[in-house]
């Protein structure tokens, strides 16, 4: 298996310490390790001399891994210079001071020698288990599963301080700096792919391309726990990566947001199934609780201590509803165990409270009940200084019991002379022990949040029938028509027609430029009608008065109409108004009004927002937000979060409304998928009454000029997705959505159809039987093992795509389905994946047909939609590992161009691969 490309850094064979003053590097460097460093000091005149060949290298031009560079600034530029000559595979550079004349100096040095550079700025890194200490912190931090990263060199400082005092290891420990070369998406991919981390926590300043970001942590949360402490607001420019940048930015322009930058990021992270924690101290408490393995399976929490002041202390940080944690609810049987082995005065309810002076037997017993509770999630034991009790033993017991416990118990000694040195035992013991119930309680709620987002990552959406396909030809009629006219803001009739091109119901509207063309509509229409101001100039109706409604006859609607337009020109003298609407009155008595809006965020792009509709719409609490591409169980999870959802949806909408307030949701993302020219949408409100849902009033507007990506065009695009599918499709969003364009149908040489298209979440269990339904030979030529079935975790991954980074599309037929055999169902007959390479320009595949299709062309089918696909997105390389004696799989290959050479590290496997690109960067031409 060929060696990852940040291994140089992390994991080095070679070393070059390069400083003006010993370094902690070399206190403890392992011996295999030492015997390859070469050290080198600065001379008189900040210079330095390679030596050649360097230690424990007898070829004088083999590179080294690493080089390690603590030099001042004056030094620099020299030092690199020099190193020129044997460039190393990754370098380090620890400077103090920032200088973006550094950076951008270190980035194209290391662009031009191919080297993997952290920092400048950096503090450095460390590798416990290698002995790596490549920092300037003089101790190197204990051994542990969970890794650091940070784009401050400070906060890097202060956790490892933190760490030394705390019992607290670390797998890695890296400072970013100033981000020249190395970055934070970088980082994550290797350390997915690491084998000593088991969790990650992340100190984050700066986000620089979102779609890398949320790609690189919805990959790395999908297999291992991310916490992410988040500082600094949009527009701020000035951070750790770039400290030389001006105070603010402001907005980017074009930018349309009216929802606050943290309430997006929550969103964010949310949606890559990250953890985020607030405050500084948190971040601590989810480091320490991180690095135990255990994890509850809920957010139900039981309490244990030796009195009521810190029981109710930590009670009253466990919230209702949707809080992180909740109380957990005692069952019978446990409340009579805890009675037997509690004193007579104890409560056994939760909180459980001993007030006589607790034994370490006591304490044993009440654990062990209290986590063989099926309503316990995990426990938090709280426990007090103690002059009556020998608190020295009840911690030595805790240490017996904690850390075999099935589920997680944390513990909290408050105080600190007499209850560190406690502390510590339990930290040694590998049972993680805090000093407030604060930092107890966050810790359980990290861990309780992060299962809760797994699971809904785990969860398979039963398979959704296809909708109907948008009119995008008259979508983009409506934007066309705008922009000629020189507006950024669609008329109310083009507004809805637009939501209708994406079949989202809406209340038929009239335009109306005199009280004549009015009362025409409005017998059109049928009384009673309801009027509003159209005006592109006006954002909100109602702060004008240019809304009325429940008009009955021809008279109040020529008073109306008149009144309308005068107090429109009042409000806002200079507003352009292109007349009034006329529509039928659509909300009746007792209807509940919702709104769902976009804005468009300055970094994360496109954002929807659902809540209570009127005019108190924009105010975020009590708002759902999301990042688009939505399906409908993402869709649910959005409105569930509401206070409109809590408070009426959940009680009064009909099923039937609820799954066409889900389907709304859908289309409206589907709008920002495919149409970039969007700013903001606001349908508001959108009326619930009965079955019935349908918009009432909507807004659009359009950003500064054609959002489309680059290659595409507006003229022939029909359907969603045919825009241009290479590198800059979808380029407005930081989630890319599914890839529509790939769907192509397909016959067999017999004439029966089958489709090719993108995997989808929906297909984990047609996928599941496809893989049961695999001989014994075709199942261990694909994964090379005999492997029966997949298990949920590889389900999720195999079907829950990030299209950004990866490509699997499956051929399917439709047979009878053999519970229902009326029916047909979807059935998977073959499967063809790649995944980007850690360089970002090449990728591996995988295929596997199934054994009932093999040898009808369907091979070649899936691989060509692979490699164009691979091809568009700009890769140069599309690579795979096959079996030698895979004698079918070797001939496909080679009819498709790929060459077929003996792998280096095995020579029972072939590697087999094709170049996409010619010198020049312009794609190979397909066969």
């Amino acid at each position: 298996m060929s060696r990852h490309s940040l291994s140089p850094l992390f994991d080095p064979h070679s070393l070059v310490a390069i400083s003006d003053r010993p370094l902690p590097l070399m206190i403890t460097l392992p011996p295999a390790l030492r015997a390859t460093t070469t050290e080198i000091r600065l001379d008189a005149h900040q210079r330095i001399t390679l030596p050649s060949p360097l230690c424990g290298s007898a070829d004088p031009k083999a590179r080294p891994d690493l080089a390690v560079i603590k030099v001042p600034r004056a030094a620099l530029r020299g030092v690199l210079e020099t190193l020129s000559a044997l460039p190393p595979r990754a370098a380090i550079v620890i400077t103090h001071e920032p200088s973006d004349d550094d950076t951008a100096f270190c980035r194209r040095w290391a662009q031009a020698h191919d080297c993997m550079l952290l920092g400048p700025h950096s503090f450095g890194l460390q590798r416990p288990h290698a002995g790596l200490n490549a920092s300037v912190h003089p101790r190197l931090a204990r051994l542990g599963r969970v890794a650091l990263v940070t784009q401050s060199r400070s906060i890097m400082a202060v956790v490892m301080d933190w760490a030394d005092d705390n019992r607290t290891g670390f797998s890695t420990v890296v400072s970013l700096g100033a981000e020249a070369m190395l970055d934070v998406p970088t980082v994550l991919d290797f350390l997915v792919a690491d084998p000593r981390t088991d969790s990650i926590a992340l100190y984050l300043e700066d986000v620089q391309n979102a779609r890398e970001f949320m790609s690189a942590v919805r990959a790395a949360s999908s297999v291992k726990p991310v916490v992410v402490l988040k500082a600094g607001r949009a527009g701020q420019a000035r951070t750790s990566v770039r400290p030389g940048a001006p105070a603010d930015t402001g907005t980017p322009d074009g930018a349309v947001s009216t929802i606050p930058s943290d309430v997006v990021f929550d969103a964010a992270l949310r949606r890559a199934g990250a953890v985020r924690v607030r405050y500084f101290v948190q971040l601590f408490s989810a480091v320490k609780a991180l690095g135990f393995a255990k994890r509850p399976s809920g957010r139900r929490i039981a309490l244990f201590a030796n009195g009521s002041g810190p029981a109710q202390l930590a009670l009253d940080l466990i919230g209702p509803g949707g809080a992180a944690v909740s109380p957990a609810e005692l069952s019978e049987i446990t409340r009579v165990e805890l009675a037997s082995a509690l004193s007579a005065t104890s409560w056994v309810d939760n909180p459980v409270v001993e007030f006589s002076p607790l034994t370490p037997e006591a304490c044993s017993k009440a654990i062990r009940s209290l986590v063989a509770d099926p309503g316990v999630d995990g426990v938090l034991v709280v426990l007090s200084p103690d002059p009556d009790a020998n608190m020295e033993a009840v911690a030595q017991a805790l240490t017996e019991v904690a850390p075999k416990a099935a589920k997680p118990v944390i513990t909290c000694f408050m105080g600190d002379a007499a209850m560190r040195p406690l502390r510590r035992v339990l930290d040694d013991a590998g049972s993680p022990a805090f000093r407030t119930p604060e930092s107890a309680v966050d810790a359980f709620g990290n861990l309780a949040t992060y299962h809760y987002n797994q699971q809904l990552l785990l969860q398979t959406p039963p398979p959704e029938p296809p909708g109907q396909s948008p009119d995008l030809t008259g979508a983009r009629i409506m934007i066309e028509t705008a922009r000629a006219d020189g507006r950024l803001t669609l008329t109310t009739p083009e507004a809805k027609a637009l939501l209708a091109a994406f079949h989202i119901p809406v209340v038929s509207v009239v335009l109306a430029r005199s009280a004549a063309e009015a009362v025409i509509a409005a017998q059109q229409t049928g009384f009673p009608v309801a009027i509003k101001i159209d005006s592109p100039d006006v954002e909100r109706k109602s702060a004008v008065r240019g809304v009325h409604l429940d008009i009955r006859n021809t008279t109040e609607l020529v008073t109306a109409y008149h009144r309308m337009l005068a107090n429109a020109h009042e409000a806002a003298p200079t507003a352009r108004v292109a007349g009034i609407t006329v529509e039928a009155m659509s909300s009746p008595p007792g209807a509940v009004k919702v709104a769902i809006g976009v804005a468009r965020d300055p970094l994360f792009g496109p954002v929807i927002r659902f809540g209570t509709g009127g005019t108190r719409t924009e105010a975020v609490n009590g708002n759902g937000v999301e990042l688009p591409p939505l399906n409908g169980f993402l869709a649910q999870r959005l409105m569930e979060r509401t206070a409109v959802w809590r408070h009426t949806l959940a009680g009064q909408a009909s099923p039937e409304a609820l799954d066409m307030l889900e389907d709304t949701l859908v289309r409206v993302s589907e709008i920002v998928c495919a149409l970039p020219d969007i700013a903001t949408i606001d349908i508001n409100p959108i009326i619930v009454d009965g079955a019935r849902v349908v918009a009432a009033d909507a807004r659009i507007t359009l950003m500064p000029g054609v959002a489309l990506p680059e290659g595409a065009t507006t003229s022939g695009a029909t359907e969603l997705g045919t825009m241009d599918a290479g590198a800059t499709a979808y380029a407005h969003m930081a989630i890319h959505p599914y890839p529509t364009r790939l769907v192509r149908h397909a016959q067999f040489a017999n004439g029966a159809p089958y489709t090719i298209r993108p995997i989808r979440p929906e297909d984990a269990v047609p996928l599941q039987t496809f893989t049961r339904g695999l001989s014994e030979h075709t199942r261990y030529m694909r994964f090379i093992s005999t492997m029966r079935e997949l298990s949920p975790r590889m389900l999720a991954r195999y079907t829950q795509v990030d299209y950004h980074r990866e490509l699997a599309v499956v051929a399917t037929v439709w047979e009878p389905d053999p519970e229902r055999p009326a029916l047909l169902h979807e059935v998977v007959i073959g499967v063809a994946r790649y995944l980007l390479n850690p360089d970002g320009e090449s990728a591996e595949y995988a295929l596997v047909i199934g054994d009932d299709w093999q040898r009808k062309g369907l091979g070649i089918q899936l691989m060509t939609t692979l490699i164009e696909a691979a091809r568009n997105q700009g890769l140069s390389r599309i690579e795979g590992f096959v079996l030698g004696n895979n004698g079918p799989m070797l001939t496909l290959m080679r009819r498709l161009g790929f060459r077929v050479d003996v792998d280096k590290n095995d020579p029972s496997m072939r590697q087999v691969w094709l170049a996409l690109q010619t010198e020049g960067g312009e794609p190979q031409s397909g066969r």
